[in-house]
């Protein structure tokens, strides 16, 4: 299934619900349908070339868009070829990157990109800021979510929307994040995948 999303579409899913299912095993899949109804998209972590459409049909088919983290795919290698088969035969709504060089290669086949950074120094933190790199990711993502400060700061200095994730494992956790500015927040923590974090003092 084609992939029916746009990007305004995925942003006002984020907004009402806060939160994307980071889904790292077949179970999780179980469990992030169960609960399709309060999450705003799925980050797959998990599979491979030989099942990784089947996983990503199976929520597109429920109306949960999909980015499937590219680096953590089984026997995809990440060239031309590689990026064609998740465009053109996989077709999620985007994909997740820590690769800066994947950005450009991704947007020029329609996919929406979310670039996870890992925070961890602060020549990590001032690359961000002063990217200039055309066309850039949809989305940043920081990690770990426990960086309030650093949410704080990118919410307010880039002009892409921010969300965060890693080391989530309550729901005062996730709410700090909301409040440091972030969009929404991504967690493989199942028992957060129902919270609703929605509430009007959270809304951005």
């Amino acid at each position: 299934m084609k992939s029916q999303w746009n990007k305004e579409e995925l942003l006002r899913r984020l907004h009402r619900h806060k939160k994307i299912a980071a889904v790292k095993s077949p179970k999780g899949i179980e469990k992030a349908l169960a609960n399709k109804e309060d999450i705003a998209a799925v980050f797959l972590l998990m599979g491979s070339i030989l099942n990784v459409k089947r996983y990503v049909d199976a929520f597109q088919d429920e109306g949960i868009p999909v980015l499937i983290h590219a680096e953590k795919i089984g026997g995809l290698l990440l060239n031309s070829e590689g990026l064609d088969f998740i465009a053109n035969y996989v077709k999620p709504f985007g994909i997740v990157t820590t690769k800066p060089a994947l950005i450009k290669k991704a947007k020029e086949r329609s996919l929406f990109v979310v670039q996870r950074v890992f925070m961890i120094d602060s020549e990590v933190y001032h690359n961000v800021l002063d990217n200039k790199q055309k066309p850039g990711p949809d989305i940043i993502e920081i990690m770990p979510a426990t960086l309030y400060g650093v949410i704080r700061s990118y919410s307010e200095q880039l002009d892409i929307p921010v969300i965060t994730g890693g080391l989530l494992s309550t729901a005062d956790h996730v709410k700090a994040s909301l409040e440091a500015g972030a969009l929404a927040i991504s967690t493989s923590n199942e028992s957060l995948w129902a919270e609703d974090f929605s509430t009007a003092e959270l809304l951005k």
